[in-house]
């Protein structure tokens, strides 16, 4: 008896990582269980815009009302030389569209997006294990982004973040081990650093403010490996990094004479930054009222126009532009993402109210009876022990900073980007796996001292 339960603890233990991912690929798939794929085509959501655009990019179908075969009614007015975003998520959507059915390039986009997913988790748990040197706190980040409800429904979600953010982790796991080691090896190199600088490109031709990230690296690479190497590094980097990045400028300029580096729909965002977000005829409204002249209708007139009406708006009150982009920042990074996708009140603004108006037991307990209350809870509670923990990771793990700055790096990175851009929960989403493999390096420390400790 005690041997065989030796046995099955040893097998458990052995095995807990597979366990992990099993448990993560089952709760994806049951959230896809009984959702409707063609919902993703209805109006007013992103995923109807990514989708519509990816099958007019990959179909040839240039300008006017694009349609889906099979889908009467769905349709949306399309301008591809005048792309807002970059191409590798609408090729992918695009490309299932072109090849399926509907209904059935959706499910088929949905179960990679699952499986990308998983493929996330166990790139996270790689960079907690290989910075801290603790299978723990490896399996402590992988736990949680399985689990966490906000992770789980991601990937049923048609928009950009799971494809970007499993790039963008597969471009780290495989440029930070190098730094594990003090100093960082002077051979073998190459190859890592040539891989991690195709999946950065890609993920930058996936959602364009990543785009001066390797930027980032390269100075990373300077410090880490001194000026003669590191500038050798840095060189290759940024050679197959710009690369890649150029083939959809290269692209651009010969199907259309234009110059796009990455996306162009960067303006815009500042124009938003610098005003508010409320939906896309109140952006065309405060631009008119900005400038004082009709919206014109060519997209490229309208990018010089939303410049120059960030500059005016920036320039005539600076300090009120730079409160405002600290507040919506701010309000981005309190409010988790994955909470809008329950709809109702809104939790925050619950307990806001409670807290001006209320502060009683009875109020605070009635607060348990609003609009998926606990779902949402869940959300919240993983989302602020993700910040916190992390900021504790980023603290003891400071003597390994060759190693953990480029985690921490894309972390500010992506934070100052969105303090200049337009700041939403789900623009910040994608650094809360980096927050949570910092996470789980600070809890991998504590567990033992409190398992000591206990009687």
């Amino acid at each position: 008896m005690v041997s065989a339960a030796h046995s099955t603890g040893a097998w458990l233990r052995r095995h807990r990582l597979h366990l992990i991912l099993v448990l993560a690929l089952m709760l994806r798939l049951g959230h896809l269980i009984g959702q409707d794929p063609l919902a993703a085509y209805a109006a007013g959501g992103d995923s109807r815009w990514y989708l519509l655009n990816g099958y007019a990019l990959v179909t040839g179908f240039e300008q006017g009302q694009v349609t889906i075969p099979g889908l009467p009614g769905v349709e949306m007015p399309v301008i591809l030389d005048h792309l807002p975003t970059p191409p590798v998520y609408l090729l992918l959507l695009g490309f299932w569209q072109a090849l399926l059915p509907p209904a059935a390039a959706v499910r088929v986009l949905q179960l990679l997006q699952v499986g990308l997913s998983i493929a996330t988790i166990y790139l996270a748990y790689r960079l907690a294990r290989t910075l801290s040197g603790a299978e723990r706190a490896g399996l402590i980040t992988a736990g949680v982004l399985a689990v966490s409800p906000a992770f789980v429904i991601e990937p049923s979600l048609l928009v950009s973040e799971t494809v970007y953010m499993f790039l963008v982790s597969a471009a780290l796991s495989v440029y930070v081990p190098a730094f594990a080691a003090q100093p960082p090896p002077g051979t073998g190199w190459a190859k890592p650093l040539a891989l991690a600088a195709v999946l950065l490109g890609l993920a930058a031709l996936t959602r364009a403010p990543l785009l001066l990230f390797p930027v980032g690296l390269a100075l990373h690479l300077l410090l880490a490996c001194g000026w003669r190497e590191g500038l050798k590094r840095a060189a290759l980097l940024l050679v197959l990094y710009v690369l890649v990045v150029s083939t959809w400028t290269i692209y651009n300029r010969a199907r259309w004479g234009r110059w796009v580096i990455g996306a162009e729909g960067l303006a815009a965002f500042v124009f938003i930054g610098a005003t508010d977000w409320n939906g896309p005829e109140q952006v065309d409204e405060n631009l008119a009222a900005t400038t004082g002249s009709a919206v014109p209708r060519s997209t490229e007139d309208q990018q010089e126009l939303y410049q120059q009406a960030a500059a005016q708006i920036i320039g005539s009150d600076l300090g009120g532009y730079f409160q405002r982009r600290v507040s919506d920042l701010a309000a981005a990074y309190l409010q988790p993402h994955g909470t809008l996708y329950y709809g109702g009140e809104s939790l925050k603004d619950l307990l806001v109210t409670w807290l001006q108006t209320d502060q009683t037991p009875g109020g605070l307990l009635r607060l348990t009876q609003g609009d998926w209350f606990w779902p949402k809870l869940v959300i919240y509670g993983f989302h602020y022990s993700g910040l916190l923990f992390g900021l504790v990771g980023m603290w003891v793990s400071r003597r390994n900073w060759r190693a953990t700055l480029p985690l921490a790096g894309l972390i500010l990175y992506l934070t100052l980007v969105h303090l200049v851009l337009d700041a939403l929960p789900r623009y910040l989403f994608p650094t809360l796996i980096f927050w949570w493999v910092f996470a789980g390096m600070a809890l991998s420390r504590w567990w033992p001292r409190r398992k000591a400790a206990a009687p």
